[in-house]
Order: C-alpha cells, then structure tokens, then sequence
C-alpha cells in the first residue's frame, strides 16, 4: 500500500501538531512538512511533492482556498483538503476542486474517510516509455534559456554559481547576474551534474568548487561563502553537513 505523503499548513503552532498527530494515528501516512502560510506552503509542496495539503481556511495573507487554486494550478496530481470551524466556505472550496472540505474539531473517523479519498484520488505510476532517444527529461541540463524582456537569454550552467529560491521563484546566479527559472528546486537538482553541484539546504544548490569558506554560525550549523563577487553567503543545513565533509574534508 502506497504511504500517503501529506502536508499540514495552519498559521497555529497547536492546530498544525494537533492534525499531524492525527494523520500518524491514521497508518501509512506521513507528514513530510508543515506551513504556517501559503508562501510557505508552496514552496514545502514544490520540493516535497505530497499527496495531500491539509490547508487551514483562515491564515495571513493569502486565505487556504486561495492557496488550495495555486497548489492545483501548480500540482494538477495533487489532493488539497480545506479545514475550517466554519462552513461557509465550503460552496468556495469546491468551486476550487478541493477534495475534501472538513470541520474543526475533526473527528479522526472523518479524517480516515478523507485520507481514503486522497488515496483512491493518486495516481497510478507510470511506466517509463523506452525510446531510441538520449534526451528526455533526465537528462545533465548543458544551457537554459531564460525568457528576459521578450527575448531569451542563454545560460551556460557551468557559469551558474549556484541556485536558490527567493521570493517563490528558483534563481540562476552567475558572477554577472541573475535569472529566475520557470522550474522547481528539486527539478533543477535532477538535472545538474551531481559530481559538480551540491544541495545543501531544502533553498540552496551551490557549484561545489566555488564554495570560497565554509563559516560555523553556531550550534554546529554553517554558512557557505560563495567565489563571487559579492561573497554571498548561503545556508548549511545540519543534516547536509556531514555529505559537505565527504565532498570537501574538514582538515583543520
């Protein structure tokens, strides 16, 4: 049986615990991340690819049958249930292809029936089509061409230094400038050279060579300084610091 890979989004800490104890209580369900707002949510389902977003109705900013039609829009595959103490925006919520639109307090009973619909509603995999073709979407991406000003520009990505979302967009930085990217994070990680590009936060890929120093901010956490000529500096996540000192060794 497939494991339900769901994100829970709801801009309070004890409402966001309370559901993801439900959903483990649940079985074959796992919560690979939570969100306090749809900015952050967006970019938690980009990189994660659930199954299902549980998004709360009522948050800051961008309300969660706002965020339910961006995540369609974005994710066509994906479930997104609506939770609210309210039923008023339930006749919304649907006009939104919501799966499923449920009521605080959710009741676990109810939350199984959902979760069942999540899972009828994935779909199958799909066998890969064997072709005479070298290309497909795998492939070691050489260049991009990156729409700027009615035209295109083409990058080469052995000049990207490295890549790194901000404001919901994926940016190619080069000693020269910047390119926003019509691509995800983790579809840019696919396809760079793994030998010469490194993730080294869910935000942040880096071209492993111009890594220029490699900072502690405290807490056994890190900072990388970036050859530019800016000195950037991009985050280390704890858990990548150990694949880092396989890539380049702590001697000192």
């Amino acid at each position: 049986m497939t494991e339900i890979r769901a994100v829970v989004v709801d801009d309070e800490p004890l409402a966001r615990d309370e559901l993801t104890f439900m959903l483990t209580e649940c079985g074959d369900v796992s919560v690979i991340g939570e969100a306090r707002d749809a900015s952050a949510a967006l970019s938690l389902c980009d990189d994660g690819k659930p199954h299902v977003a549980f998004v709360d109705l009522r948050m800051p900013g961008p309300d969660g049958i706002a965020l339910a039609e961006a995540l369609r829009s974005r994710h066509p595959d994906m479930s997104v249930v609506v939770i609210s103490a309210h039923d008023e925006g339930a006749v919304r919520a649907y006009e939104a292809q919501v799966l499923d639109y449920l009521l605080k307090p959710v009741r676990l009973e109810r939350l199984k029936k959902t979760l069942e619909r999540v899972r009828a509603a994935i779909p199958p995999p799909q066998k890969k089509k064997r072709t005479g073709r070298v290309k497909d979407e795998g492939d070691t991406l050489d260049r991009l061409a990156v729409r700027r000003r009615g035209s295109y520009v083409v990058v080469d990505i052995e000049n990207v230094i490295y890549f790194h979302v901000k404001d919901e967009l994926v940016w190619a930085v080069t000693k020269d400038d910047r390119f926003a990217l019509d691509l995800t994070l983790t579809a840019v990680e696919r396809r760079v050279p793994p030998e010469t590009f490194f993730r080294s936060h869910r935000g942040v890929i880096v071209r492993v060579d111009r890594i220029k120093a490699i900072e502690p901010t405290g807490s056994g956490t890190f900072e990388l300084v970036m050859e530019h000529p800016d000195e950037p500096r991009v985050a280390l996540a704890r858990e990548r610091v150990k694949q880092l000192r396989e890539r380049i060794p702590f001697a000192g």
